[in-house]
């Protein structure tokens, strides 16, 4: 039996230091790890041993790290064979406990898990600090070889190896010393193991709002910001003790997983969280103080590895909903964060909805008053998504406006309207076509070619084409302006779209670059019942034809208000009263039908 070194005690000092080396590693109490209980299992294999056990010796006890065959976590450090294996720097082998006098009488020899055969290989730092050891336990007497102790000396440096990874850059974040996103993520898998169906919230707490972030970073650089975010973690770190770890998941974030209670209880906490950062931190010789509006994201889940690998994300999304009365604490949202999701979603199906056909164009006939005849037809977008079903432009159009998904979407709409008014015109049908406009369509330089080369593609003049465009793109000076009166100067008609709803004045009619003003339906709809508001429209009507615009009315529901339309001299109008918005075969069937009604002669446009 090979027996340790004949030091019996540790100086107190040594001691201390030996402590304060266990738990800079941060490894004491964190959820098990797959990284070293593949080490532990591997053990247990190799030397065929019911028990493997990464032991940390703490000043009252021993804990383990990673426990196979032993169903407890800890254990009193007066009853641990391992705190006599941190005294020597060798494989510590006890071959039969009951015939050894240290342990003949060890409440873990007499009683549960009943240890007779004991090998310990100790766990020593860079600095020399022994933390605990990479130890074998079996029921029964056995020997123990030098081969099988050199064995276990490699098996211990492989845990060793693993302890510097968590404590080096890859999981501590090396400017907060704060255990990282990556540590996190590990920590959670290891809960997912060993609690599987447990369930966690994981709190996120924002230290500054994005945009006083960007600010401080572009006015100070990342160095201040750090600063704050470690003394924000020491804070937090004293505020939920030893039962937890503060994580630094992002510039100025910061992650603290909390057991599940009643929901008051955790608001509570995550109060607590805030309250910790109350008073003003402040960054040595930089100025920066952070006194803003912090913010905690709550985020239930359960330990299984999908759900929780989920959980960061939905924390970070908690911290961008709505944030429960009276307090900066955000609750995650299922519907919410659905909602956001989808939105993501279409955002990306979009070159692959271009590629396979689902989007497609329908047609709503325009009536004009002074031939009586439908002279042109408003192409709509309609998104037929595989999964999601059909997608009404109001939810989609606005997302891809923010990104440039929405040029090639509109030079799709521009090519395919044109190019069924070229086949419709080939069938003896002519009609002009309205196309809508992003504003971020006219910010670009390459628009009006867009324009003259689709027109020249297929065969039509650019007067066959109006593109309907809103308020701010055609009030904005710049680059949109520019290219409104480059359109006019092409030939292309412009519209303003939902005139009267937004910006725009009876003042502003003396200069708009626009020949067609369409009245929105929230103005028109009301004509039927409400004078004033009937006196509101005649009154637009009447200013607009004088300025010399054209007046199109959409919204036309009921046959009251078309007459009234009519009698006030509204030059088009276009409504379900008339026609609802009609694939390109009915489109075509309707307004020949009733041009044909009206005059068997039509009328074609030249070019």
């Amino acid at each position: 039996m090979h027996t340790p070194d004949s030091t019996t005690t540790l100086p107190l000092s040594a001691e201390t230091q030996r402590l304060a080396a266990l738990r800079a590693t941060g490894l004491l109490d964190t959820p098990p790890a797959e990284e070293f209980d593949r080490i532990t299992r591997l053990a247990s294999q190799l030397f065929g041993v019911p028990i493997a056990l990464v032991s940390l010796v703490d000043a009252e006890r021993q804990w383990f790290k990673s426990h196979l065959g032993l169903p407890v976590r800890e254990t009193c450090r007066e009853d641990a064979f391992c705190d006599h294996t941190i005294r020597t720097s060798n494989v510590m082998v006890v071959e039969n406990a009951l015939a050894d006098p240290r342990f003949a009488q060890n409440p873990l020899v007499l009683g549960e898990p009943h240890i007779r055969f004991y090998a310990g290989a100790p766990l020593i730092l860079r600095g020399g600090h022994h933390i605990g050891s990479l130890c074998l336990i079996d029921t029964i007497p056995r020997s123990f070889s030098t081969a099988q102790q050199r064995q276990l000396e490699d098996l211990a440096a492989l845990v060793l190896a693993q302890i510097d990874l968590q404590c080096s850059a890859a999981r501590v974040d090396e400017a907060t010393l704060l255990p990282n996103r990556a540590q996190l993520l590990q920590d959670i898998a290891g809960l997912c193991r060993a609690e599987p169906g447990g369930r966690r919230v994981l709190a996120l707490v924002e230290l500054l709002p994005h945009d006083g972030l960007m600010d401080a970073a572009r006015a100070l650089g990342m160095g201040p910001i750090e600063q704050l975010t470690h003394e924000a973690g020491q804070r937090l770190s004293r505020c939920i003790g030893d039962g937890s770890r503060v994580y630094h998941t992002g510039v100025a974030r910061l992650a603290v997983l909390l057991r599940p209670g009643e929901e008051e209880a955790v608001q509570a906490f995550a109060q607590q969280l805030l309250g910790a950062l109350l008073a003003p931190i402040a960054a040595s010789h930089s100025g920066l103080v952070i006194n803003q509006r912090q913010r905690v994201g709550l985020a239930p889940f359960t330990l299984d590895p999908a759900d929780a690998s989920d959980a960061p994300r939905r924390a970070n999304a908690a911290l961008y909903q709505q944030a429960m009365p009276g307090a900066s604490i955000c609750g995650y949202d299922a519907a919410v964060d659905a909602s956001y999701r989808r939105s993501y979603e279409l955002i990306a199906s979009v070159p692959r909805a271009l590629m396979a056909g689902e989007f497609r164009l329908v047609y709503q006939p325009q009536f004009e008053r002074a031939s009586t005849r439908y002279t042109c037809v408003e192409a709509l977008l309609r998104w037929d998504h595989p999964r999601l079903g059909p997608v009404p432009p109001g939810d989609f159009i606005p997302l891809l406006e923010k990104t440039s998904y929405i040029q090639a979407l509109t030079q799709w709409v521009l090519d395919t309207a044109l190019a069924q008014i070229r086949a419709w015109e080939d069938e003896g049908l002519a009609l002009d076509v309205a196309v809508n406009v992003s504003p971020r369509n006219l910010e670009q330089p390459d628009f009006i070619d867009m324009l003259q080369s689709a027109c020249a593609r297929h065969r039509l003049a650019p007067s066959r084409l109006e593109i309907e465009c809103t308020e701010n793109a055609v009030l904005t000076e710049g680059p949109t302006l520019r290219a409104v009166n480059a359109a006019r100067a092409l030939g292309v008609r412009v519209a303003l779209d939902d005139f009267g709803t937004g910006y725009c004045n009876f003042g502003c009619l003396y200069g708009l670059s626009a020949e067609v003003l369409k009245l929105d339906q929230a103005l028109i709809r009301p004509i039927g019942s409400d004078a004033r508001a009937l006196d509101v429209v005649r009154g637009m009507v009447q200013l607009g034809r004088t300025l010399g615009y054209r007046l199109l009315a959409e919204g036309v529901e009921t046959a009251e208000v078309f007459d009234q339309l009519m009698e006030m001299g509204c030059d088009q109008v276009q409504g379900y009263y008339l026609s609802r918005p009609l694939p390109a075969q009915e489109a075509f069937a309707f307004v020949q039908r009733w041009n044909e009604l009206v005059s068997p002669t039509p009328t074609v446009h030249l070019g």
